[in-house]
């Protein structure tokens, strides 16, 4: 029994070709692509996730506001990058949405108008950088929802955690401040290295 074991093992070492562990060859869909394009790539999730520590600290009525328009402003952004040129690029306005952070740094509750335009402002830019001009009708409108429900996944459960900690403990709002730093470095150095590229 134990050479049959061995056997199995030797072949599967010498025939890795024939193992797999996932669909890593197959496509997902248009749906799917979207919802995991921003949760995979470090240069989307980064700033929503600073956008949702921001919001955790704000005033209930403005945190909740948020939790819809976000999502609506970056799936129209996705719609409204398919009337940008072609070859247009987002990424240094992408970076400059780890800007966003100085909000969890300060750890203050803005007022209402301006973390609106923020919030939009964020949302719109990381729409139009995740337009796909190859797609279209159905698949296009696929593809926008899968982004849009990514977006709306990440402000809700970190906004959500984030401010039920801040009104639990006090102290974890330095936390947050902690957070929102290194978010900000983070786009400072990512900035930098793209410019020197």
């Amino acid at each position: 029994m134990n050479r049959a074991r061995y056997l199995c093992l030797c072949v599967g070492l010498c025939l890795p070709s024939l193992a797999h562990a996932h669909l890593v060859s197959a496509r997902f869909g248009d749906f799917y692509s979207g919802l995991l394009h921003p949760l995979t790539s470090v240069i989307h999730i980064v700033p929503w996730m600073a956008l949702a520590l921001g919001n955790g600290v704000q005033a209930l009525p403005q945190a909740r506001c948020v939790l819809w328009l976000f999502p609506l402003v970056v799936g129209l952004g996705v719609v409204c990058g398919l009337f940008l040129p072609p070859g247009q690029s987002l990424e240094f306005g992408v970076i400059a949405t780890f800007g966003v952070a100085l909000v969890a740094v300060a750890g203050i509750a803005l007022p209402a108008g301006v973390w609106v335009l923020l919030v939009s402002s964020v949302g719109v830019v990381h729409g139009l950088a995740h337009a796909e001009p190859a797609l279209e009708g159905r698949a296009l409108m696929l593809y926008a929802a899968g982004v849009t429900l990514a977006a709306h996944w990440i402000i809700l459960s970190v906004t959500a955690t984030t401010y039920w900690l801040c009104r639990r403990w006090a102290w974890f709002v330095i936390g947050v401040r902690a957070l929102g730093s290194w978010v900000l470095a983070m786009g400072v150095l990512f900035g930098g290295y793209r410019l020197l590229v």
